[in-house]
């Protein structure tokens, strides 16, 4: 009876961790299978090799001095990108007139491909290795977080908003109790898809500016030199630093949520 009780109050949350480890357990059979088949670590090494590559990194402290490099770069191109979004979104949705000459500028970042930005940057800021991957990261994923917040905060219940202004509730009571619970959830799920994007476009960048104390610049030297294992081992630092992102992202957005139903 008692283990009846605990699957029926906790059951979901078990099953959520369950679903993850089950999808992580087939991608790691696969990658067994697949590199017992080829048999060569220069085209799939093994997951021992790989850990072994891993556990050389870990136990050099150059290694966490240019991940966290890479990291602050990361986190300075997205705090500018979304101070930035989150200004001129809350500007546009109450000037029209704004709102109308950014929609263009913002369909062009957006369709602008990935590659041709990051080279375009190179060249304007003549080819500053350090400075470059944050301006990418600014340029990329602006128009992303900007869209989201715009149609976020476009989106609140217009009714809502002028029975607020009729009934003469102040204007910082109609940000904290209407406009904030309505953009919170949508800003928040911008935040968690564009981190992680943050931390790969950040190391591509880095990759083709040779950024020096980079992760981007580690991986590059690692294909030079055929050497596959530190190569998916600097792969799977940054899948973990890009989910340790999310994680927190999802913390951060349980303690706001709590906040806003007090």
């Amino acid at each position: 009876m008692k283990v009846k009780k605990f699957l029926s109050a906790h059951g979901k949350q078990i099953f959520s961790l369950i679903y993850p480890l089950f999808s992580l357990a087939i991608i790691v059979a696969l990658w067994a299978i697949t590199a017992a088949y080829t048999g060569n670590d220069l085209l799939v090494p093994s997951i021992g090799s790989t850990m072994d590559g891993l556990g050389d990194l870990l136990g050099k402290s150059g290694t966490y001095i240019d991940i966290a490099a890479t990291l602050l770069r990361a986190l300075r191109g997205f705090a500018l990108s979304f101070a930035v979004a989150l200004l001129l979104s809350v500007a546009a949705a109450f000037v029209s007139l704004l709102a109308k000459l950014l929609a263009p500028v913002i369909a062009v970042m957006r369709s602008t491909p990935t590659m041709s930005v990051i080279l375009l940057c190179l060249l304007w800021m003549n080819n500053d290795t350090q400075a470059a991957p944050v301006f990418v990261t600014v340029l990329i994923i602006f128009p992303l977080l900007y869209s989201a917040f715009y149609t976020a905060i476009a989106g609140v219940d217009k009714k809502l908003v002028e029975m607020a202004k009729v009934y003469g509730v102040p204007f910082f009571t109609r940000i904290t109790k209407l406009y904030v619970p309505s953009v919170l959830p949508a800003a928040f799920s911008a935040v968690r898809s564009t981190l992680s994007l943050t931390v790969k476009l950040t190391i591509a960048a880095e990759v083709l500016a040779q950024t020096k104390n980079s992760m981007g610049v580690n991986m590059q030297l690692a294909n030079l030199y055929l050497d596959t294992p530190v190569l998916i081992a600097w792969t799977l630092i940054a899948i973990v630093l890009g989910a340790l992102l999310e994680i927190l992202v999802f913390v951060l957005e349980k303690i706001c949520t709590r906040w806003k139903n007090a």
